[in-house]
């Protein structure tokens, strides 16, 4: 399968998707937060040259969504560091087709892009995924009482 990554806001008929995806994956992590949180986070995304920024993978042979990430300015952790990869999905039956990485990928080449030498990210479960994509693991810690992974990677 071919996928592109696309800014969100060039695909605002998905954000009700994309906030239900993060809502059902991530809820746990925010209890407080609620899917309409969500949304509204995700259509403040509108600005190519700030953050947040809102990506999507789109198949190229079906034009379906098939994934989705964020990059905020702050996470639910250490608030000084800037920018985070975060959110990212793809639906259970897309997995495994490297979707994830490339989304991954394009996140890091937007923080570039925005003239960010460093990115981050926590991970409850897929410090594996992203060590191959050359995130470096920098400290463990716990968000709401789930145990996380913090990675950094160099955006060049």
């Amino acid at each position: 399968m071919s996928i592109e990554i696309h800014h969100l806001l060039d695909h605002k008929h998905h954000i009700p998707t994309v906030a239900a995806w993060q809502q059902a994956e991530f809820g746990y992590l925010s209890p407080d937060g609620t899917l309409e949180q969500r949304a509204e986070r995700l259509r403040g995304a509108s600005d190519k040259a700030r953050l947040p920024i809102s990506l999507v993978a789109i198949s190229n042979d079906e034009g379906d969504l098939v994934g989705s990430a964020n990059i905020a300015a702050t996470t639910l952790t250490r608030k000084h560091l800037t920018p985070w990869l975060s959110s990212v999905f793809v639906p259970p039956e897309q997995r495994g087709r490297g979707i994830a990485s490339k989304l991954a990928m394009a996140a890091i080449s937007e923080a570039d892009r925005l003239g960010f030498d460093k990115i981050y990210l926590f991970t409850p479960k897929n410090e594996a995924l992203y060590a191959r994509l050359g995130w470096e693991t920098y400290e463990h810690a716990a968000i709401n009482g789930v145990p996380v992974c913090l990675m950094a990677r160099a955006t060049r």
